[in-house]
């Protein structure tokens, strides 16, 4: 995939594109060098923004390195040991850093499963991720 193709918003190209990105990212490997464990983002359907249906994205996060990324079902997400829950437009948010995944939880508007200590001691590998999906060319579905 060229890096000036755009992707719809959590389709398997994004997946792949996100991945990619991750695993280019020496700021990721480094701030996330201790980290062990899989992530779920669980995008909660807004059918009033054009996005129907609930989507979940799988990260298989391993030492700095994204091992797997993929997209799929709310359900699939929810088997990761770190759950994150938010409407698509407050992932949109995330993605394009309006708000801090971090800060999101911290304030209610994203939901947290798992331990948040752990994830508050690698904020600086989450804000990354977050810089990892800008730099993912995207369209989203509720901007036609």
């Amino acid at each position: 995939m060229a890096d000036t193709d755009v992707v719809d918003a959590y389709s398997p190209e994004w997946a792949e594109a996100f991945k990619a990105e991750i695993n280019k990212s020496s700021v990721y490997k480094q701030a996330a060098a201790g980290w062990e464990g899989t992530v779920g983002l669980v995008v909660l359907a807004e059918p009033d923004k054009n996005f129907p249906e609930d989507r979940g994205v799988f990260l298989d996060l391993w030492h700095g390195e994204a091992r797997d990324v993929r997209v799929g079902t709310r359900e699939d997400a929810q088997q990761a040991k770190f759950v994150i829950t938010g409407a698509y437009s407050r992932w949109k948010q995330v993605a394009q850093k309006e708000l801090d995944a971090t800060k999101g939880i911290m304030l209610g508007r994203l939901k947290l499963k798992g331990d948040f200590p752990t994830i508050v001691r690698y904020t600086k590998a989450s804000q990354e991720l977050t810089n990892c999906t800008t730099r993912v060319p995207v369209r989203w579905p509720d901007e036609g």
